[in-house]
């Protein structure tokens, strides 16, 4: 899971770096949503999710980046509801009135995964009877 997070953040890092090269670039914004939503189960309902990411930057954005990150997991024989919210909201002065607007960056990497785990179904199983 922690390797997801750091290969956005890596890939979020070099894009930021480019843009910083680059003029037309430099004088924007960068947002980023980096998140992992995850069940192992054997129950035969499948999870509940929500992610709902909101992303704004006034206009005229310059050089600001920010990134959020979030990871919901859930192991066991029951059925999940996993929720999450976001509000990324960039704010600030513009240090360079004599270049152009520029539209912003934003970057979603959202992942959901579900793992059957037929164990869980299993009569005899002793992790549901508290033996191991």
């Amino acid at each position: 899971m922690k390797i997801i997070i750091s290969i956005s953040q890596l890939c979020l890092f070099v894009l930021m770096l480019e843009s910083s090269l680059i003029s037309s670039v430099k004088a924007q914004c960068v947002q980023g949503d980096v998140s992992l939503q995850y069940s192992i189960s054997g129950s035969q309902k499948p999870p509940q999710r929500s992610n709902d990411v909101t992303m704004e930057s006034q206009p005229g954005c310059r050089g600001n980046s920010s990134v959020t990150t979030g990871v919901q997991g859930h192991i066991g024989p029951n059925s999940v509801q996993q929720n999450r919210r976001v509000q990324n909201i960039q704010r600030g002065n513009n240090p360079y009135p004599h270049l152009p607007n520029g539209s912003n960056v934003q970057i979603r990497s959202n992942v959901q995964v579900d793992v059957d785990n037929p164990l869980d179904r299993f009569p005899h199983n002793p992790q549901k009877n508290g033996t191991r």
